[in-house]
C-alpha cells in the first residue's frame, strides 16, 4: 500500500523518521517552529510539522490557525531529487526550485540540518508521488 506524498499519515511517518534523525532533532534543538511543504503541482496538498526545540511535536495536515514559520514548496520532481541526494537542498533554495518563505539566515545557519530533512522524504518507504 502506498501513502500520498504530504498526507497527513505521510508527514506522521516524516515526523518520526525528523525524531529519529541525529542531524535534524540535534542540529536544530535551539528552535521550534512550524515547517509547511507544498506542492507547487497543487499547493492544496500540504503537510505541516511543528517542532518545539528539535522535536517534533505535531506532523500532519496544516493546523487552522497556524501559521508556519517556514513554507517550502516544490513539485513532486523536484522533493524526490531532494529526497534522494541528488540535488542539495542550499542548490534547490537559492535557484528557487524550492521556493523558500521564512527567515533565510536561519535556514542558512542549519543547513546541515535542513539537507537532513529533505533528504528524509526519500527514506518513506512506499511513497506515491503522484499528484
Amino acid at each position: 500500500m502506498t501513502t500520498p506524498v504530504l498526507s497527513p499519515e505521510w508527514m506522521q511517518t516524516y515526523g518520526e523518521l525528523w525524531n529519529n534523525t541525529e542531524a535534524t532533532r540535534q542540529g536544530l534543538k535551539e528552535l521550534s517552529m512550524v515547517i509547511e511543504y507544498r506542492l507547487a503541482e497543487d499547493e492544496s496538498r500540504a503537510g505541516q510539522i511543528q517542532v518545539v526545540s528539535g522535536e517534533v511535536v505535531r506532523a500532519g495536515a496544516p493546523a487552522d490557525g497556524v501559521k508556519p514559520e517556514f513554507v517550502l514548496t516544490a513539485n513532486t520532481d523536484i522533493w524526490q531529487r531532494l529526497g534522494k541526494g541528488e540535488l542539495p537542498a542550499s542548490k534547490a533554495m537559492v535557484t528557487r526550485m524550492v521556493k523558500f518563505r521564512g527567515p533565510m539566515s536561519v535556514a542558512l545557519a542549519h543547513l546541515p540540518s535542513l539537507e537532513a530533512a529533505m533528504k528524509m522524504m526519500g527514506q518513506i518507504d512506499d511513497t506515491d508521488w503522484s499528484v
